[in-house]
């Protein structure tokens, strides 16, 4: 981990977003009203051992490597410029894909142990408070190995992934323990919430090379109930690379490509909460990666050859501002709101 900025406070809500630069990548704040990117701190490879930035936008966690094997996570506070280590390094262990408590007091991370030929030996998911204290183990191992992605909308599950189980979507619910899974035996990625049950928009399928091929789900992680709402069933046939509730949580926007078009691209269309067609986003053809915030769609959109745009667009379509734009690959990671 290289701080690009000697230390770093938001003024106001911005997006974390990763570029890719071969091996490892950059971290980078973009304002949402338009303001210049700032470049935060550089990820040594691989950056799939995980960060997170506190929601407030004040303290990075990343999983760094020590060596081949072993795997330790630091934090960096961006408001004075200070880095330490968060969790003791244990030899032969990777600790990875930090994730932060609702609050910023606690830190959720995965771990497991190489097992040579064999693969991974899972160790389960631990938690650690802020300071690096009272590291707890809330989730066995199950021999799978996990990869931590978030929490639910109000802080009580954690979210994560089966590593050897294609991605497969899990809840766990922090208080009781019990876990939920969405489809152990089905390639998934959970890509929005909600606050009402049903509340998941889950991607399933189209996670490997080739066309765009996913589905997308309605799941109640509670119940287990899930709904097809949109894919290969719909008509025409289409395929999803993205999608996200409204603010309100009453519809949905999604990056849609029809599987009968030769585009890897997709442009932005409204559905009401059963996957109803309301309307299609205006100027929005290349769309990739869509979040909806309370001033509009913000996507990513392929441009030229390799280049990738971040435009905010109005959600009735006709104005839009292009936030970002890069010669290469980026990602979207969160949104932050000091």
């Amino acid at each position: 981990m290289h701080p690009l900025a000697a230390s770093w406070r938001p003024s106001g809500p911005l997006l974390l977003i990763e570029r890719s630069d071969a091996p490892g990548a950059t971290l980078l704040a973009v304002p949402l009203d338009g303001g210049a990117a700032i470049p935060l701190v550089a990820l040594p490879s691989p950056v799939q051992l995980g960060y997170d930035l506190r929601d407030d936008g004040s303290v990075l966690a990343v999983a760094l490597a020590i060596n081949a094997n072993t795997a330790r996570i630091a934090i960096w506070d961006l408001a004075s410029g200070t880095t330490r280590w968060l969790t003791e390094e244990e030899p032969g262990v990777m600790q990875s894909t930090p994730v932060w408590s609702a609050d910023g007091s606690l830190l959720y991370y995965a771990a497991h142990a190489s097992a040579g030929e064999a693969g991974l030996v899972d160790l389960g998911i631990f938690r650690v408070r802020g300071d690096g204290t009272q590291k707890t183990r809330v989730r066995g191992p199950d021999q799978n190995g996990a990869q931590l992605r978030g929490l639910t909308p109000d802080g009580r599950g954690l979210v994560w992934d089966r590593i050897r189980a294609g991605g497969a979507v899990e809840v766990l619910d922090l208080a009781s323990g019990t876990n939920h899974s969405f489809d152990e035996t089905t390639a998934a990625a959970l890509v929005s919430w909600r606050r009402a049950q049903p509340r998941a928009l889950v991607i399933v399928g189209g996670c490997c090379a080739g066309r765009p091929g996913g589905s997308l789900a309605l799941w109640n992680d509670t119940t287990g109930s899930s709904t097809m709402v949109l894919g290969i069933q719909s008509t025409p046939p289409i395929a999803v690379t993205s999608a996200a509730w409204e603010p309100g949580g009453g519809r949905f926007a999604a990056a849609v490509v029809d599987r009968a078009s030769a585009s890897n691209f997709g442009s932005l269309f409204i559905y009401d909460a059963d996957g109803r067609q309301l309307a299609a986003v205006a100027a929005t053809d290349g769309a990739q990666q869509v979040m909806w915030l309370p001033m509009g769609l913000v996507f990513t959109r392929a441009s030229g050859a390799r280049g990738t745009a971040i435009v905010l667009a109005s959600v009735t379509g006709g104005t839009e501002a292009t936030l970002y734009t890069d010669p290469g690959s980026i990602l979207i990671r969160s949104v932050v709101a000091p």
